[in-house]
Order: structure tokens, then C-alpha cells, then sequence
């Protein structure tokens, strides 16, 4: 039987690492990103190992640790605890002696480290590798409404793209990885239908990045996911079914009024369910395919938030036949591997352990694939899968010749051909950063594009008239790296990645010119004797803007409305690409005159333009649901508050609502 294991721990990246590793070892698990949640969960699933970090919100690792000592269900369960800043002698001894933890590891940590540690922990019960499952072999039982809902819509929708196809081929002769890649590199937007057999799947994409997926496969909705992955009984399943047909709620707010299931962990299984429907097609040994340009599709609240080269990494970990890539790489064993020389391509952002960054790190045009294979310290499979994923996302280029002798060809990858007829011009619609804990990321590309924009290239690299070539070198690949446009995560928006991908072209552009000597001397003494350029309107605009939205966060907080009007409005005007604008004008209108019939519905205009723009925003759905509360339309306001907490488990003030309005439910009904 599956083991569980709860991983605790609020960074992302590191929680996506841990997870995936875990779960292709043939585990289940559970996440949870703060203390207060993690021992509710404990105490609420069935757990048999621990991994937490020490700093983590609400409640740290010592305090969790405490907690769970101290319950009769977790006296003895092993707890294996890391840290990025305790790191003393003092704090691992503490942790051991106290808390009586297996280990406690510094990050970033070994994938390694952490098998070994469980293989000696679970012994004979150590799960290992589970085989993916066969797709002619996939059972179609708890089914719900939205998964059959599901299943007519994409069949719906194959009718509709059968008469409107821009380009069309069989995954036989081109492997899905690859098919990926080349919407990535052509920064594609369209829908991608896929048939194998009686299997359907649409991944829709926009701007190269796919961002959900739909199947007519039954036992890949949510709730049959969630049972799968050990996230809620078959028992929790059927309950929620049955609520869900009698309310018309959604499942996973119901989930989580049951208590089956935490908000964090519920938008981890939507997540979840995604990639399970992506990763599936890895494993097709065949299958046709079809896409066609579209831009005007729904973004849903959740999407595949992975960037392309961690998905075709991690579809190829688990489903790719390892005996194709060895065919495929076969060509290929006395050619050299070289980084690409193409900044875009060499720095996307590809989930790695400390093996495979080291791995990476030594390729440099020196070595054959051959020789790579052979210094290798990880397992040969391993390896296969890393090489052959590198060069199909186009992060390394293959080629008959040493570094120095020759250069690589700009792109490896040939992608197939894509959309062979012209696209009609996308339409305006921006999609702006919102929920809080990305604004930071917002504001950090804004400022380095304001001195990207008004300062000079040494400036912006961070080095010195006088700094070598190789001092140049060392600062881009740490900036090209922070700022690459796939470390911007969907919930940023598309406004935030096109500043991104600006920003990185200025970034390469100062590389270039630095590192040529003749273009330095040029540079100086035609650019910088002129002085710093103005910094261009966009970024202007929006950094007057902000200041006035701050401006009026602090008008709202002291119920002075007519003033936060004032101020988020000027903000719209100065940049009214951002949605989180339009959101508080919205709720500050509203709250400025109730009353008023004619200021309601602008506010509701305001906060609908808020949502067009980014669906991703928690805060433009409760403050719908507050004013659909506010004039009595319980059951408008429910789905709004629903919908904050998809797009942010830790909305507690939609959470608090959701519980008044069942409350009320349940008085009038007694």
C-alpha cells in the first residue's frame, strides 16, 4: 500500500521539487504551506512521514513539531526537518534531541539525501517507482457533474475545430516535448486538440505556455484525482458529490466545509489535476493532433503555473519511454553538448536538484554526450531523461564540434511547422499582477526596468567601466537567471511577462555590447557622454501610478471612500492595465454610496473589467461577494467568495463568509 507523506513548506519551487520527486518514487502526498493548516491535516489524514521546514507562516517547524509530539497520533511518527537559515550546530541538535527528528538537513537539499532517509525508514515497504498506467487500461468510475460536463465539452469543442485547422500531425513522428517547445519558441496562442484511440485532451495555450488542459476522460476530474492521490476517502468523494447535487455549490468549497480537505490543499489537487491530464500525454506511444490560433478562450482561475521546460521535464520523468529517448539520443553519442547560445532558450526555468544543476553547470562544449553519459554520478535512466529534456527545450544544442572550433547552430530544435496561416491580430486585453504576495515580483521588474530604460547598460548589469569581460558575464547570467520571462508565474499576468521579456532583451543587449570591445568603446563615448535618457512612458506611468494606489489602500483603511476614489481612479487613468485598480475602485465606489442604484452598477462594471483583466484576482471576488451580500443576493455572493478562495487559500475573509452565509442557510431552515 502507497505511503503518504505531508510536505510542509511555503516556497514553491522547493514544494513543487519535493513533491514531484516524491510522488515519482510511488508515494502520495499531502502539502500544506503553514503550521496552523499542516497539523490540522495531520490530524485529520492518514500521515506516515513528515518533511517540514523550519520557517514556514503561522506556526514555525519547532512550534509544529512540538504540537505534534505532544498528540497521541504523533509520537512516533518520523518527521525529517530542513532549513534554508537555522543552520547551527545548535538548533540540529535541538531539533534531534527534542523533537526527536530523523535528520535535519540544510538547503537547498539532496533528492538523495531525502530517499535515503525514507528507504531506511520504510525498508521492505519502500514503494519505488510506480509504472505509469496504461491509457487503454483507465477506468471511468466517480464520475461528477463537472467531469462530465467536462467530457461533452470537449467533444463539443472537437466538432467546433474541425473546421478551422491551422496545423495538424501525429505525435509518431513528433514527440510531444518537442511539439511543446515549438509553441514555447513561437510564443504560440491557440488550442491544441489531442486523440489517441477514445482518448481526448485539449491543452489550451497562450503566448507559448500551456495553461490548462481539458479531458474526456472521467476518472481525471477532480474528485476521482483527489481520491487517487490520497487527498480525501472515497467516502469524503461520494458525500461531496451528493452535497454538490443537492446545493449546486462547488466540490472543493464543500470539501472544505467537511473538513476533508484544506484550502491549500485543494488548490494544490486543482494544480493537481491539471498536470495529471498533461503529463498523461507523455505516455502516448502515437496520437493526432491539431492546433488552431485562437486568443479570445476563458482563463480559468486555476492553470498550469509550471514554466514549460519544468512541465517537459517532469512529463518526460514520468511518462516518456526511456527506450525512445535512448534511440532518439543514439545519434547523438560522439557529438558535443554545448549551452545554447541563445540567452532565451539556455536560462528557462527547468525544476532541477543539486545533481542535475551541477550536471548543467559542466556543459560547455568540451565533452561528447558519450563522455557527459559516462562522469555522470546519477543513474543512467536519469541521465537519459535529463539530456534528452535539455535538448528538446532547446537549454542545450548538440553538434558535431568542441567548443572553440566551431560555433553551435543558434536553435537546436527544429520545431514542426506551426500555424501556416497568418493570425488575425490579438486582441487588447492585458492581464495585470494581483494577488499580493506577486507584487513584489511586479515591482522589482519595474524598477530594474525603469534603470534599464533611463540609466546605462553598466548600470544595469551592475558592473564598472573598468570590469573584464568575465566580470560581465558572471552579473548577466545572474540577471538573465532572476529575470528570465518564465520565472513569472501566471497569476503575474501577461502585462508583468511582456515587461519581463522587454527587460531581458535590454539585459542581453547590454551583455552583447559589454563584452565586444569595439561596441563598449562605441558605447561610451557615444551614449554615455549624452547622459541618461528619460525613462520611457510605460514605466513612468506605472510608478506614478502605484504611488496613487497606495495612496488610496490608505484612504480605505480610514474610511475616507470619496478619497480612495479619487486616488484609485487617477491610477486607472495613469495605467489602467492593471486590474487591481479597477478592483478597489470598484469596492471603494460601492462603499462611497451604497445606495446609489447608478454607483452600484458602475462599481460592479468596475470590478467585472477587473476580472476580465485577471481572473487570478482573489480580492476583485470578495469584494463582488460583499456587495452582492450587501443587497441581499446570498447565492450570487456564495460563488463569488468560492471563487477568492480558488484563486487564494489563504483568503480568510472569503472563508469567514463562506461559513456566515451557511450559518444563515441552516437558521432558515430550522
Amino acid at each position: 500500500m502507497s505511503k503518504t507523506i505531508l510536505i510542509v513548506e511555503d516556497d514553491k519551487s522547493v514544494q513543487k521539487l519535493l513533491s514531484d520527486a516524491l510522488e515519482g518514487e510511488g508515494f502520495s502526498v499531502l502539502v500544506e504551506k503553514d503550521g496552523n493548516w499542516a497539523l490540522k491535516t495531520f490530524e485529520t489524514k492518514n500521515v506516515d512521514f513528515i518533511i517540514m521546514d523550519v520557517l514556514i507562516p503561522v506556526m514555525n517547524g519547532f512550534q509544529l513539531a512540538d504540537r505534534i509530539r505532544k498528540s497521541p497520533k504523533g509520537e512516533s511518527i518520523p518527521i525529517l526537518m530542513i532549513s534554508g537559515v537555522y543552520r547551527a550546530v545548535s538548533h540540529r541538535n535541538e531539533a534531534i534531541k527534542k523533537y526527536r527528528v530523523l535528520d535535519y538537513l540544510d538547503k537547498p537539499v539532496k533528492l538523495e539525501q531525502i530517499f535515503n532517509i525514507l528507504k531506511k525508514t520504510f525498508g521492505s515497504e519502500y514503494p519505488g517507482l510506480s509504472p505509469a498506467p496504461k491509457p487503454e487500461s483507465r477506468g471511468e468510475t466517480y464520475a461528477d457533474s463537472m467531469g462530465i460536463s467536462e467530457r461533452y465539452e470537449v467533444d463539443r469543442q472537437e466538432e467546433e475545430m474541425s473546421f478551422d485547422i491551422s496545423t495538424k500531425g501525429n505525435l509518431r513522428d513528433t514527440p510531444f516535448p518537442e511539439l511543446l517547445s515549438a509553441f514555447y519558441q513561437k510564443r504560440a496562442t491557440g488550442v491544441l486538440l489531442l486523440k489517441y484511440e477514445k482518448i481526448k485532451k485539449i491543452v489550451y495555450i497562450r503566448d507559448g505556455r500551456p495553461i490548462f488542459v481539458k479531458s474526456n476522460l472521467l476518472n481525471e476530474c477532480l474528485g476521482r484525482v483527489l481520491v487517487r492521490e490520497k487527498m480525501i476517502t472515497e467516502e469524503e468523494l461520494n458525500e461531496s458529490v451528493k452535497l454538490m447535487k443537492d446545493s449546486g455549490r462547488q466540490q472543493g468549497t464543500i470539501l472544505i466545509e467537511m473538513g476533508a480537505i484544506s484550502p491549500h490543499n485543494l488548490k494544490y489537487g486543482l494544480e493537481k489535476q491539471l498536470e495529471i491530464k498533461l503529463y498523461d500525454i507523455f505516455g502516448w506511444p502515437e496520437g493526432e493532433y491539431q492546433f488552431n490560433l485562437k486568443d479570445d478562450f476563458e482563463t480559468p482561475i486555476t492553470t498550469l503555473e509550471l514554466s514549460v521546460a519544468s512541465l517537459v521535464y517532469e512529463g518526460i520523468k514520468r511518462n516518456y519511454d526511456v527506450g525512445k529517448i535512448e534511440q532518439y539520443l543514439e545519434r547523438f553519442q560522439n557529438q558535443y553538448l554545448h549551452p545554447n547560445p541563445n540567452p532565451q532558450l539556455r536560462f528557462q526555468e527547468m525544476l532541477m536538484d543539486e545533481d542535475e544543476e551541477n550536471i548543467l553547470k559542466s556543459i560547455d562544449g568540451s565533452r561528447t554526450l558519450r563522455e557527459t553519459m559516462m562522469n555522470s554520478q546519477i543513474s543512467r535512466e536519469r541521465m537519459l531523461r535529463f539530456i534528452f529534456a535539455l535538448k528538446m527545450t532547446g537549454m542545450i544544442v548538440i553538434n558535431p564540434y568542441p567548443a572553440g572550433q566551431e560555433a553551435p547552430p543558434p536553435i537546436p530544435v527544429a520545431p514542426p511547422p506551426l500555424p501556416v496561416k497568418q493570425a488575425e491580430p490579438p486582441k487588447i486585453q492585458q492581464e495585470s499582477i494581483i494577488p499580493l504576495e506577486d507584487r513584489e515580483i511586479k515591482n522589482k521588474i519595474v524598477k530594474k526596468l525603469s534603470v534599464a530604460k533611463s540609466g546605462n547598460y553598466f548600470d544595469l548589469l551592475g558592473v564598472n567601466q573598468m570590469s573584464t569581460v568575465s566580470e560581465v558575464k558572471k552579473a548577466y547570467i545572474a540577471l538573465a537567471k532572476e529575470f528570465h520571462p518564465d520565472r513569472i508565474p501566471n497569476s503575474a499576468g501577461r502585462e508583468v511577462r511582456k515587461m519581463a521579456e522587454e527587460l531581458f532583451q535590454i539585459l542581453t543587449e547590454a551583455h552583447n555590447t559589454l563584452i565586444d570591445e569595439q561596441k563598449r568603446q562605441e558605447y561610451v563615448s557615444k551614449v554615455m557622454q549624452a547622459g541618461k535618457a528619460e525613462a520611457a512612458d510605460d514605466v513612468t506611468r506605472l510608478l506614478a501610478a502605484e504611488g496613487k494606489f497606495q495612496a488610496g489602500e490608505e484612504f480605505l483603511k480610514k474610511r475616507l471612500f470619496s478619497k480612495a476614489v479619487e486616488n484609485f481612479r487617477e491610477a486607472i487613468e495613469l495605467y489602467p492595465e492593471e486590474a487591481e485598480y479597477f478592483a478597489h475602485y470598484g469596492w471603494a465606489l460601492y462603499q462611497s454610496e451604497p445606495e446609489n442604484q447608478e454607483v452600484l452598477k458602475k462599481a460592479r462594471d468596475a470590478l467585472a473589467t477587473a476580472i476580465t483583466k485577471n481572473p487570478k484576482l482573489d480580492k476583485a471576488y470578495l469584494f463582488m461577494g460583499y456587495i452582492y451580500k450587501g443587497i441581499n443576493r446570498d447565492d450570487l455572493a456564495e460563488r463569488q467568495f468560492e471563487k477568492a478562495i480558488q484563486c487564494n487559500p489563504d483568503c480568510t475573509d472569503a472563508l469567514r463568509e463562506l461559513k456566515l452565509l451557511d450559518m444563515k442557510k441552516r437558521e432558515l431552515k430550522r
